[in-house]
């Protein structure tokens, strides 16, 4: 009888101890390298972005932040293998607004973002800017859609990829417009340009990243997608603001982890990278690479957003007719 009481009593030790060796865990989280998952290139923008945010990560926390560029499938590859991490908070996702309107306009993806991901900090917020050789005699998207109206042919524009975010702007517009317009998908920005600064493309969706094309009168902004004006571009009115609705009013970047990640592994990591993000100095990183930080944002406020984002997704993919490829 007394082995079995004894016996007992362990027992109950060994649970009462193990919610305080996770607190404890959770606590002096992180104890071990960090992997960072960036669905993207590197080099790019958000490469970038991403890779300032983990050195000072490094510095706060004490532990490595590993950035692993994961490209592929319009950043599905990625976020995929993220969905299936361990929830312990030592693999994190980066992602744009991707991670949900992927399985909206896509097939064959492989994770729900509500189910599989909790989200962290939104780092900033994403335009995409409508924009026409600077050679154009259209200054304002009235003349351009005046003038593509009175065109006997379609008119040509560009944009990163079939069933891309770009694409169903663009069409938006020109079902919303009446336009008649030819898609022609590049694999990326940089290619684009060329033939847009040229005048071979008469349109095209790009990035803020292209501000020095408008600085110096290579390009002409017509448009900015989002609920305001781009700081960079103060002159040039949101598609909202002319009358054209669902061109990008809730868009995002930010950092993620998968589901069952301890709330305060992710309380500290939207702390922490609330903190960077209000630095003067990390304000000046965003600017010089043409992006403008958000405000500061709850998990659960991002969270909502996301939901909006992926409404509004929904609602655009059953407005005009793309077929995924």
């Amino acid at each position: 009888m007394k082995k079995t009481f004894v016996g007992g009593l362990l027992a109950a030790l060994a649970l009462w101890t193990l919610p305080a060796a996770a607190q404890t865990q959770t606590t002096n989280w992180p104890t071990k390298p960090v992997r960072v998952i960036v669905p993207l290139p590197a080099g790019g923008q958000s490469d970038a972005v991403v890779r300032y945010y983990m050195q000072k990560l490094e510095t706060s926390l004490g532990q490595p932040f590993i950035v692993e560029n994961k490209p592929g499938v319009n950043t599905m590859l990625g976020t995929q293998e993220v969905a299936r991490a361990p929830a312990d908070g030592y693999t994190i996702l980066y992602n744009m607004t991707a991670i949900v309107s992927n399985p909206v306009l896509l097939t064959g993806v492989k994770y729900d973002p509500f189910k599989d991901f909790v989200p962290i900090h939104r780092t900033y917020e994403l335009f995409a800017v409508f924009a026409v050789p600077g050679s154009s005699p259209n200054k304002t998207l009235a003349s351009f859609v005046s003038a593509a109206k009175a065109s006997r042919e379609p008119v040509s524009y560009g944009t990163t990829g079939h069933a891309s975010s770009s694409h169903y702007f663009v069409e938006l517009l020109a079902k919303q417009a009446g336009l008649n317009m030819t898609h022609i998908p590049y694999k990326g920005e940089s290619p684009l340009f060329p033939d847009l600064i040229s005048g071979r493309l008469q349109a095209a969706i790009v990035s803020g990243a292209a501000v020095k094309q408008f600085e110096d009168g290579r390009l002409q902004p017509l448009a900015v997608s989002g609920t305001h004006r781009l700081s960079l571009l103060p002159n040039i009115p949101t598609f909202k603001e002319l009358g054209y609705q669902g061109i990008g009013n809730e868009s995002f970047a930010g950092f993620f982890a998968p589901t069952g990640t301890p709330p305060a592994i992710v309380e500290k990591l939207n702390r922490e990278l609330t903190r960077i993000s209000e630095l003067p100095e990390t304000r000046e990183r965003l600017a010089a690479l043409a992006l403008e930080p958000s405000p500061a944002m709850t998990p659960a406020a991002f969270l909502a957003l996301m939901r909006r984002a992926h409404d509004e997704w929904v609602s655009n993919r059953g407005a005009v007719d793309i077929k995924p490829q």
